[in-house]
């Protein structure tokens, strides 16, 4: 079943409850946000009166080893800077979503070594998701505006319209409180709050409770009104 957009599935899915990102870490932001390991010092050899715990150790199963950090770009800015930077929309990258992930799976699958059936299975995953995204607006009484947005050829139509505060924000993260009505042109229930991973100057990302993180990539200089 076709979803009903990577933007509305998420907010029809958690309205009137909080919106939580997923991993707690970049939209590229998971594993960028951890520290690297330390390093652990070497291991002295074991005393003949350590034999039997060294032996018993060696027949332990080994530990899963940790997910080593993303080498990729950090913020160089505040999250708010960010999200409210002039004439600039967050639309969804498929690419850079874990949907992509989950379908190349799946056609893998489906498609064996069949390249044209792999294709065909891919665009087939990406069509599920329309060309939503967000743009964050200040008015002229200093007020501050969450808009979803969907593309539709080259126009960018308001779907959601929420008035919102800017509340908790960390290195990559920053929590939004809608107030207030809906004033886009699909009109639905405010959530409680919204928390946007911030990963990097160019991305942002939310969690899908189906979908899984979706990410939105900042475009410049396509917003005309």
């Amino acid at each position: 079943m076709q979803l009903r957009g990577s933007l509305q599935g998420l907010l029809y899915a958690t309205f009137g409850a909080a919106l939580v990102l997923g991993c707690g870490g970049k939209p590229a932001e998971s594993a960028d946000s951890q520290e690297p390991a330390k390093a652990e010092p070497a291991a002295s050899e074991p005393s003949a009166s350590d034999a039997p715990a060294a032996a018993a150790s060696a027949q332990a199963p080994a530990a899963k080893a940790e997910p080593k950090p993303s080498d990729g770009p950090k913020p160089t800015r505040s999250p708010q800077d960010i999200l409210t930077a002039p004439d600039t929309v967050f639309l969804f990258s498929f690419n850079d979503s874990e949907p992509k992930q989950v379908a190349e799976e799946k056609c893998d699958k489906q498609a064996g070594s069949d390249p044209k059936k792999k294709n065909q299975c891919m665009a087939a995953a990406r069509k599920q998701f329309p060309a939503d995204g967000h743009r964050f607006k200040q008015d002229e009484h200093g007020q501050w505006w969450w808009i979803t947005v969907r593309q539709q050829g080259n126009r960018l139509v308001a779907m959601h319209k929420f008035q919102v505060e800017f509340g908790e924000q960390t290195d990559t993260s920053i929590t939004l409180k809608p107030i207030g009505k809906d004033k886009g042109s699909a009109p639905m229930n405010a959530p409680a709050k919204v928390v946007f991973e911030v990963p990097n100057d160019y991305q942002i990302a939310l969690k899908d409770p189906k979908a899984g993180r979706l990410v939105f990539q900042a475009k410049i200089g396509v917003v005309t009104n």
